[in-house]
């Protein structure tokens, strides 16, 4: 695969964090040190003292005020694992830039804000057989990990997201932020994956990369089609009324795609590789509520 990092490429993504957080609320006694790293303390809100409340955290100076005893409640915030699905089938091989690249670059790209937030980050690359991953660590030794596996890939097989999900839980225990990012062109059936990310209790991101092809395509002429996954061919007159059946189909498969996700209460991101990437963190992720 080209190269996925150039000069700036980091600091594009400055300032952000992904909003989502496993928070753990109640009263912080300061009695235990966390053996996890990541782990930070805010400030979250007041409540009436009862007897047995530890006197460190009554607010003395609004005692004095208000002659109210109140004590300061806190929020636990505890480092999530951030999972990446990524798929490398043949599909994803297609499109200017390459399916594959962007993705790549997302994941990276996404994986660094998760790091730098001292959250753990792991990638796992998919298709239709076994890939080697990068299980979640901490630290910048981890993004190295990640940038090494991502620049190794060259896409092929074919796309199935049961397999890809399988092999992700057959290889974590923990429940945490799981971005999944594929074309989604597939047959496969989603309903199962997506319940079992549910049922285990994942929270999912779903973003779609596709080239401009896929959405509007343009070809026209006697063509020669093969498909990458499965090397079927067929020769195909393709006209104005072909690319109106084409751009049917296609609206009707996304609205079902969309539909699965939302059962789910999963947000879906279509992203088409000739949007800036940064459009798309910065503007579409944290518009939607992902990033900060």
């Amino acid at each position: 695969m080209q190269q996925l990092i150039e000069g700036g490429f980091l600091e594009r993504w400055a300032n952000l964090r992904f909003a989502s957080r496993r928070r753990q609320a109640g009263r912080f006694t300061g009695s235990h040190a966390s053996p996890r790293a990541g782990m930070s303390i805010e400030f979250a809100d007041y409540r009436e003292y009862v007897p047995g409340d530890d006197f460190r955290y009554v607010d003395w100076n609004l005692y004095g005020r208000l002659d109210r005893l109140l004590v300061k409640t806190f929020v636990q915030e505890v480092d999530v694992p951030v999972y990446f699905l990524l798929d490398v089938s043949g599909s994803m091989r297609l499109g200017i830039p390459q399916k594959a690249h962007y993705g790549a670059q997302l994941v990276l790209a996404l994986s660094y804000l998760a790091l730098r937030s001292l959250d753990r980050a792991g990638v796992f690359p998919f298709s239709d057989r076994p890939l080697d991953s990068a299980p979640p660590r901490q630290g910048m030794t981890q993004f190295s990990a990640i940038l090494r596996l991502l620049s190794a890939i060259d896409p092929d097989g074919r796309t199935s997201i049961s397999e890809g999900v399988a092999g992700f839980l057959s290889h974590t225990r923990e429940t945490g932020l799981v971005v999944l990012v594929s074309d989604f062109l597939s047959a496969d059936d989603l309903r199962d994956p997506l319940a079992r990310l549910h049922h285990r209790g994942d929270e999912v991101i779903a973003i779609q990369v596709l080239d401009r092809e896929d959405i509007d395509p343009s070809i026209t002429g006697q063509v020669h089609f093969v498909d990458v996954e499965t090397s079927d061919r067929v020769n195909l007159a393709v006209g104005s009324s072909t690319l109106d059946a084409y751009r049917k189909r296609f609206e009707g498969f996304q609205a079902s795609l969309r539909n699965a996700f939302l059962q789910r209460g999963i947000p879906l991101f279509v992203a088409p590789t000739d949007r800036p990437l940064e459009a798309l963190i910065h503007q579409d992720l944290r518009a939607g509520g992902i990033l900060e």
